[in-house]
């Protein structure tokens, strides 16, 4: 029998059907490109699968010098995510958070040394997990989880005077003050700003809570390290004896994490910035994603997206075309179009 040259090793299907499978299965749905070639989706899954085996093994993204580490939670758990902050690329997606999985990843990683920057959250097993492995990183905790914790210790001081009142007052408080106070005020419209004025004088206890929020924040304004830990200081003071315990919860977690949280002044360049952004990013692409997939699936279609890793990547003198990832922004706009469906 004279040997049929194009039809795939694997499948009864011709290799250019395949092909066409290949390019496709990552960016639109299995059912969807069943239907489309007339296929078994079960074969579309395993031509997938070959796929991503495929890629695992071929694609490899440079060494981020200033990383992001976090989480969110895909197809039923919470996923380790790594990113680039510099470029504002995905790295890496790890099936779930814990030491197990954390230590091996760093430990194989490829020119780990390069990693100057490390950028996370509070969750103590991320640095835990890292520090025997990335001998030049250091760690800056992410401005946005920390001032976060002010804008928490604000909602509690809401909330205790919204027990006070009645039914009906507390829907419109939770409606209207809720989000007044935890604006920022150069985010606040006119009429936002009149209102919150209306707040303040009428809830004193309020305006005390929501000044104390607002002079946390304005420490990330300071300058330089000195002056910020100053201006912590003088905050630190400034609370009362009595009450405002949620403020005082602050306090003792910037204790607990000082030395991390005010590397952010020691850092070449604002870090949380690109880090806060991929974040959401991320979230919006796991929103999407989240529906229907494996884990597995979700990883490859967010780490081999070709469109994105095309924008991800670079020329670099001396050694061609180097891939850092791909591309955040890239990825959302592919997931809100339906491109990743």
């Amino acid at each position: 029998m004279p040997e049929l040259s194009f039809l795939d090793d694997k499948r009864r299907a011709t290799k250019r059907l395949v092909d066409v499978i290949r390019q496709q299965c990552l960016g639109t749905t299995f059912r969807a490109l069943a239907d489309q070639t007339g296929v078994a989706v079960n074969t579309v899954k395993n031509i997938a699968h070959d796929l991503i085996d495929e890629l695992e093994q071929t694609v490899c993204y440079e060494t981020p010098v200033i990383m992001g580490i976090d989480e969110v939670n895909l197809a039923g758990g919470y996923r380790c995510v790594i990113t680039n902050l510099a470029t504002n690329n995905v790295f890496e997606m790890l099936e779930q958070r814990t030491q197990d999985h954390l230590k091996p990843f760093f430990k194989e990683l490829p020119n780990r040394e390069k990693v100057e920057w490390v950028c996370t959250d509070m969750w103590r097993p991320f640095k835990r997990s890292f520090a025997e492995f990335l001998p030049n990183a250091k760690l800056v905790i992410d401005k946005f989880h920390v001032v976060k914790m002010a804008s928490e210790a604000l909602e509690e001081e809401r909330k205790k005077y919204q027990v006070q009142l009645s039914k009906e007052d507390r829907i419109n408080v939770k409606k209207s003050i809720r989000w007044l106070t935890l604006k920022r005020p150069a985010n606040l419209t006119p009429a936002e700003h009149k209102a919150l004025a209306i707040v303040r004088e009428q809830i004193p206890e309020l305006s005390i809570a929501y000044d104390f929020k607002e002079s946390f924040f304005a420490i990330y304004d300071e300058p330089d390290k000195q002056k910020a830990q100053n201006a912590f200081e003088a905050w630190k003071n400034s609370l009362p004896d009595d009450g405002m315990e949620p403020f005082k919860k602050l306090v003792k977690t910037v204790h607990n994490h000082y030395e991390d949280i005010f590397a952010y002044w020691d850092a070449p360049f604002p870090i949380t910035n690109a880090y806060t952004e991929g974040l959401n990013g991320l979230i919006k692409m796991s929103n999407r994603l989240g529906r229907g997939y494996s884990y597995e699936i979700i990883r490859a279609k967010t780490l081999y997206s070709s469109e994105a890793r095309k924008v991800g990547s670079g020329i670099r003198s001396g050694r061609g075309k180097v891939e850092y990832g791909p591309h955040i922004p890239t990825l959302v706009k592919q997931v809100e179009s339906g491109e990743l469906d």
